[in-house]
């Protein structure tokens, strides 16, 4: 690999992070000094926001958006300060968090027609969320993310949702794929700008494995990512990649803690070095946006959490997102 950063990095790596707001509109003013002064300092240049729309039923077709939530203030500060944006918009169902373990990935509709009316609620959400991101001249977009049912099958839909988007969107376009059960399915990709991955996979059966099984576990993961850029001749960024500070990070990372672990921060840290390490040495890795980063705190204790701020993995996201 030619012209690297001291890091290990290229120059054109996509150093980001997921920055989250409960609402997607971001209103904690007085946060955002602070916050934006520490991403600098650990060298961010990208920064994922979220903005949302809400499914009352995972299996009725009925989005509802309330496009007050966008938040062009933060934009223009953020870049003002010199960062670029993904703007990832989320569906998402209260049903996620009543305890039946439904996601995005369980969104699916019972009959065709309700299909169809669900990509044409989903097409006028997504598309207005473009045009104003094309307004705050916000630098890449994500059409969509994890919804493993609605890119099952449906391919025709998604190359017209594209196509919507692009009549109102000049920025670079990517789809946020569940890489455990999705990226390999979607025939579409050759639509887009970028592949983008979602990548909590499993590194190792173990808890608290060493670095050395984690690079390990990393191989064949990459291997399959490697492939599927060679297939369609672009560049793969994790969208999300992170892990709770849990002794079974390695084995399940897309389990939010739930408080039954204590705290594994030099895991943690050890995952973030695999991962950085391993993208540094994989020509189609282009980007990375950690999960996640907090406008307000959340209800789950910090020592557990994704974030690395605080905490050992820190540093070595510093180390690594550094430039000469």
């Amino acid at each position: 690999m030619s012209s690297v950063a001291w890091g290990g990095l290229p120059p054109d790596f996509q150093r980001g992070v997921v920055y989250s707001s409960w609402n997607g509109s971001y209103p904690v003013i007085a946060a955002h000094p602070e916050h934006l002064a520490y991403f600098k300092a650990q060298g961010v240049e990208w920064l994922q926001l979220m903005t949302f729309a809400h499914q009352p039923d995972v299996n009725q077709p009925n989005i509802q958006s309330d496009r007050s939530h966008w938040p062009s203030a933060f934009i223009a500060k953020a870049h003002a300060a010199g960062f670029k944006i993904l703007m990832k918009p989320h569906v998402f169902s209260r049903q996620f968090y009543d305890g039946s373990k439904r996601w995005r990935g369980s969104i699916t509709m019972k009959t065709e027609a309700d299909w169809q009316a669900w990509f044409t609620q989903y097409e006028a959400f997504i598309v207005a969320q473009a045009k104003q991101a094309s307004a705050d001249e916000v630098e890449m977009f994500s059409i969509g993310l994890e919804y493993v049912e609605a890119t099952r099958g449906h391919a025709a839909q998604w190359r017209r949702i594209i196509k919507a988007v692009r009549a109102v969107y000049p920025g670079t376009l990517t789809y946020a794929a569940d890489y455990n059960h999705e990226t390999q399915n979607i025939t579409w990709w050759d639509a887009l700008d970028v592949i983008g991955v979602n990548g909590y996979f499993t590194l190792s059966d173990q808890m608290s494995p060493a670095l050395p099984a984690l690079i390990i576990g990393v191989l064949p993961h990459f291997a399959k990512l490697s492939a599927l850029a060679r297939k369609y001749d672009k560049k793969i960024i994790f969208t999300e990649i992170g892990f709770p500070t849990v002794p079974s990070a390695a084995i399940r990372p897309w389990q939010w803690p739930g408080g039954d672990e204590g705290p594994d921060p030099a895991l943690q840290a050890r995952l973030f070095q695999t991962m950085l390490m391993a993208c540094a040495q994989a020509p189609w890795c282009g980007g990375m946006y950690w999960w996640k980063y907090y406008e307000a705190p959340e209800k789950t204790p910090h020592a557990i959490d994704y974030s690395p701020k605080g905490k050992p993995a820190e540093a070595i996201l510093r180390q690594w997102y550094a430039r000469p």
